[in-house]
């Protein structure tokens, strides 16, 4: 046995785990008494009680194969012919499978056991920074609750404009990056009418003053028809509710847009406002006041007639006061002329381009000076703005209620027309809109359609018809004429 010196003792090492066994054996005879069990059955009994805390991971002896069998009978400690967890660990790192653990094996088992402490180590050392990361966490969001509360203490939404402000104060908290649209809706037929007709009264009763609706485009370099004038009509309106929030998201510098909707699903924005826009508001005070049976009413004063029980008769109705609004961005205008309810708009910045949508409906009125709203090619019930001037514009002679064209000396011709006339690409248009009441069709309408269709016109040299008429011979006989019939 080799032997090993350690503060100057001296101890005898066994080579191998029988000179081990061995050296027990001895020590145990010499210790042995009537009176007391084996030392080797003790063992025996401690080591059932570890195996029957672990049953799963023992495996039975008889269940090995020959060799295998003999090798573990070796380590098999309590003679229980079963190996525990313990008892196959020491069979494994018998490398050379005599039964017996040298030297070599016991360092093998000694550097597992010092590399699985240092990973414990680094384990432990992991789970205290997560540890102290989800603290850090916990703590933040504490606070972030902290200051939430805090805040909403401090502060209060505007629910005029939808933002956050500290309260008695007008400074905003809150700001608002992205664009918001508004939609602008249609006027039904006779709202347009009606609202058409009051813009159109109030120029002819005063052609040459200052009106919300009208803006004179003339300049030194400017010559032509299409410089001429630029009567900006109603062309939608929005509730007035809306109104007022587009004027307060407009007077803080926000970007507003506005939408419009037209036939064919063709839909248009056209921006509001944004920062530096100029906004232009003049109240109107409606005034309100007691009338027993006759209602009358006009423009700033409204007088209001209801009747009921004695105790509320001659009480003025409540309502909201109307305004006008002018937001002019970048060199267009934008008009709305508020009532209380509703707000109407128009201006140069809802008129449309070369070649944007628009309705045939409404003629000319949602096209910019000198564009006329022609039927889209593609889809009968939509229309583009064009320039049209060499097919001839139609309008509507109230007078004699026919639709005639924008001419002078022609059978067709009602002159030129005026400033506030709503245009038409087609006579088919016209009629349509307005004249649809009379009978007999586009005949009745028009004053001469066959000369415009062309039906009797002389086409002995061209021999071609416009329209669907068809040139052919004149029926006299000696003529040598052709006419398109």
């Amino acid at each position: 046995m080799p032997k090993v010196t350690k503060n100057n003792h001296t101890m005898t090492v066994p080579r191998r785990l029988s000179d081990f066994t061995a050296t027990l054996s001895e020590g145990s005879k010499e210790s042995e008494s009537p009176n007391n069990a084996p030392i080797p059955a003790q063992r025996g009994r401690r080591r059932s009680s570890l195996l029957k805390n672990n049953l799963r991971d023992s495996i039975a002896i008889k269940d090995l194969t020959g060799e295998e069998g003999v090798r573990a009978r070796k380590f098999d400690l309590d003679g229980d012919g079963l190996l525990d967890e313990a008892e196959q660990a020491m069979m494994r790192y018998d490398i050379d499978g005599d039964g017996n653990l040298g030297l070599e094996e016991i360092h093998a088992i000694v550097s597992e056991h010092l590399r699985a402490k240092n990973n414990i180590g680094a384990l432990r050392k992991v789970i205290a920074g997560l540890t102290c990361f989800v603290v850090i966490l916990a703590l933040s969001n504490l606070g972030t609750s902290l200051a939430s509360a805090i805040l909403v203490k401090e502060t209060a939404a505007d629910q005029r404009t939808s933002e956050m402000r500290i309260i008695g104060s007008v400074d905003v908290v809150g700001t608002q990056s992205s664009a918001e649209t508004f939609e602008a809706l249609e006027m039904d037929v006779e709202t347009r009418r009606a609202r058409r007709a009051l813009v159109v009264d109030s120029l002819k009763a005063n052609p040459f003053g200052e009106h919300a609706h009208r803006h004179l485009a003339r300049s030194a370099d400017c010559t032509g028809k299409k410089c001429d004038k630029d009567i900006k009509f109603d062309t939608n309106y929005m509730t007035q509710d809306d109104a007022e929030r587009m004027k307060a998201k407009c007077e803080l510098g926000r970007v507003v847009n506005v939408k419009r909707s037209f036939p064919g699903g063709s839909v248009d924005t056209k921006s509001l406002c944004r920062s530096g826009s100029n906004i232009v508001i003049k109240q109107i005070e409606y005034l309100y006041r007691r009338s027993s049976s006759v209602l009358k009413c006009r423009k700033k004063t409204y007088m209001i007639a209801r009747k009921g029980p004695r105790k509320k008769q001659g009480k003025a109705a409540i309502r909201k006061n109307g305004f006008d609004m002018v937001v002019i961005s970048d060199g267009k205008d934008t008009t709305f002329d508020c009532d209380g309810k509703n707000c109407y708009i128009s201006g140069s910045n809802l008129r449309q381009k070369h070649g944007e949508p628009c309705n045939l409906n409404h003629g000319s009125d949602d096209c910019e000076a000198g564009l006329v709203c022609v039927q889209d090619a593609n889809d009968v019930t939509s229309g583009r703005c064009l320039s049209d001037w060499n097919n001839g514009i139609w309008y509507v002679d109230w007078v004699n209620h026919k639709c005639v064209q924008d001419c002078v000396g022609g059978p067709n011709c009602g002159g030129d027309s005026s400033f506030w006339e709503e245009e038409f690409a087609t006579y088919q248009l016209c009629c349509d809109t307005h004249l649809s009441y009379l009978t007999g069709g586009y005949k009745q309408c028009v004053p001469d359609l066959d000369f415009y269709l062309g039906k009797g016109q002389d086409c002995s040299n061209s021999r071609t018809c416009r329209n669907d008429l068809v040139c052919r011979k004149s029926a006299l006989n000696g003529s040598d004429r052709w006419y398109c019939v």
